[in-house]
């Protein structure tokens, strides 16, 4: 049986012919026909050729070490002061900020903003770091934060949210009580207001969780067999992302049981819940041992959040407890919960209706406050259903002067010939971003290199180039500064040789840094804002 299977696979090895990649299975099409680009095809199956299969391939082989040569990763974990060293590794120049038509401007509001924390002028401002799963843990962010604290002072970790999904955040360990629930512009829970907080969600305790007490083992029934009954193609309006409008042909499929008597027991195990009261809802920041110096500690813990009702809100920090009362505030706002050195950890207690809470301030009295806001699953999308003016009088609360967006990876894996769709989608989100806030500056970071698997070697996903260059078009529309991470990382290829590096620099999924690689990342990061700021400062 062996041999033959494999007689059947070496005859369809031989039918592939040179240079052609698969069949490809048109919807408007009755028939199969060859294709040269798989990627462009509805529907496709691929097999692997006899050229592909006996003749070596010549791909494209990044030498990481060449890419990396330049950049030096410092480690200061126990670093406490503000360094008076303002050197930076001067940047390539395809790793520097982009402009559109190499005009400079879009940083400038930003620019003033650092220095005049550095001349005194400014106490406190704020970096917001949104992205998709890449920040996840605080990767890229976490680095980002230290060299600019080190740099130009600040302490904490910023804004953190009630809840962390990743629960692999290493700048502070956080923890929950079960009862808290997530609304937020990327997710399918949604606010109806648009009230949502500054890192694109919002957050309430129900007051009751589910807790499992046990297991049931109970007996189902299910058929042997379906069969698929096809009726008569019917045509139907289409509407996707990456046409406007086409028409196309649909299927009324059901699917009926074969026989209605013949279907067979199953056991099956399920879990058993029960609904639990709870005592208190609270949540808990504790400063990581492992962490850099001046994120673990911190002399401002601060609260956003909107409520129709006043909140009781017992604050416990050290073991030290101070009881707070939270006043209505409709349209939202921000109230100090404690200020003095915070040494190991922070409790929230919170009893009475849940308030909306956007997010808990760890934060220092000046210097500069990095935030990370990872969106598991975004594509950047969703920041024009915040509330305009709760998303402006957040930005003015907390002092934001620079917006980074670094977004893409999950517009990458079903290639589509243009994206011009996404290039208006994300410009209107970043038009959002400005209307609530039209002096901050915005920088827009392109999409990592992201690999799949072909004929058995990683290999790039041949729509990075597309999606990066519709995100640089998107930021020069919107008079926002880009930078180029996919080229300053290696470009083409550059994924498979970052994971297959020793030590490996990014994860086996081909997509993601891990904590080693995003330390490289910020530092590449940190050089071309340094570079850019240096460049403003002579300009001056």
């Amino acid at each position: 049986m062996l041999v033959l299977l494999n007689a059947l696979l070496g005859f369809l090895v031989m039918l592939f012919p040179k240079g052609v990649q698969g069949f490809s299975f048109d919807d408007k099409v009755p028939f199969v026909h060859w294709t040269d680009d798989i990627d462009d095809a509805d529907v496709s199956l691929q097999f692997v050729s006899a050229t592909d299969l006996f003749t070596e391939k010549d791909r494209t082989v990044v030498d990481v070490d060449s890419v990396l040569a330049d950049i030096e990763v410092s480690d200061t974990s126990f670093q406490d002061t503000v360094t008076t060293d303002t050197s930076f590794d001067e940047p390539e120049p395809e790793r520097k900020l982009q402009y559109a038509n190499d005009v400079r401007g879009a940083m400038d509001q930003f620019y003033a903003s650092l220095a005049g924390v550095e001349n005194g002028t400014e106490s406190l401002i704020r970096i917001l770091h949104y992205g998709d799963s890449q920040l996840e843990g605080d990767r890229i962010s976490d680095y980002l934060r230290n060299k600019m604290q080190n740099r130009f002072g600040g302490h904490g970790p910023g804004i953190v949210l009630p809840v962390d999904i990743s629960r692999a955040r290493v700048s502070i360990r956080q923890s929950e009580s079960a009862d808290w629930k997530k609304y937020a512009i990327y997710t399918k829970q949604k606010l109806t207001n648009g009230h949502y907080g500054i890192g694109g969600s919002a957050y309430r305790y129900t007051g009751t969780y589910a807790k499992k007490v046990g297991e049931d083992t109970i007996v189902s029934k299910r058929y042997d067999s379906l069969v698929m009954v096809v009726n008569e193609r019917l045509p139907v309006e289409k509407k996707s992302l990456e046409i406007d409008s086409a028409e196309s042909i649909s299927y009324d499929t059901t699917y009926v049981p074969f026989d209605t008597s013949a279907y067979v027991f199953d056991t099956v195990i399920e879990p058993r819940y029960v609904t639990e009261k709870s005592a208190y809802s609270w949540l808990r920041y504790r400063c990581a041992k492992r962490s850099y110096a001046r994120v673990r500690t911190f002399s401002h813990v601060s609260m956003m959040y909107s409520s129709t009702d006043s909140v009781r809100c017992s604050v416990v920090v050290d073991g030290s407890t101070v009881q707070k009362l939270l006043p209505p505030r409709p349209f939202g706002g921000m109230i100090s919960l404690y200020t003095g050195q915070v040494s190991s950890e922070v409790q929230l207690k919170f009893n009475g209706p849940s308030p909306t809470v956007w997010g808990v301030l760890l934060d220092g009295e000046t210097g500069v406050a990095v935030d990370n806001f990872p969106m598991r699953g975004s594509s950047g999308t969703g920041y024009a259903t915040i509330n305009r003016s709760v998303y402006s009088k957040q930005m003015t609360l907390v002092n934001a002067k620079l917006v980074v967006m670094q977004y893409g990876i999950n517009v990458v894996p079903n290639p589509v010939k243009s994206y011009k769709f996404y290039e208006r989608m994300f410009s209107s989100e970043l038009r959002a971003i400005k209307a609530a806030n039209p002096d901050i500056s915005i920088l827009v970071i392109g999409p990592s290199d992201m690999s799949r698997k072909r004929a058995g070697e990683y290999e790039s996903y041949p729509n990075i180039e597309k999606i990066r260059d519709a995100m640089r078009n998107a930021a020069f529309d919107n008079g926002c500064a880009f930078w180029d991470l996919y080229t300053a990382m290696g470009g083409k290829n550059s994924m498979v040789s970052w994971v297959q590096n020793e030590p490996a620099l990014a994860s086996k999924d081909y997509t993601h840094f891990n904590s080693r690689g995003a330390r490289y990342i910020g530092e590449m990061l940190y050089n071309a804002i340094m570079s850019d700021y240096a460049a403003w400062k002579l300009a001056q």
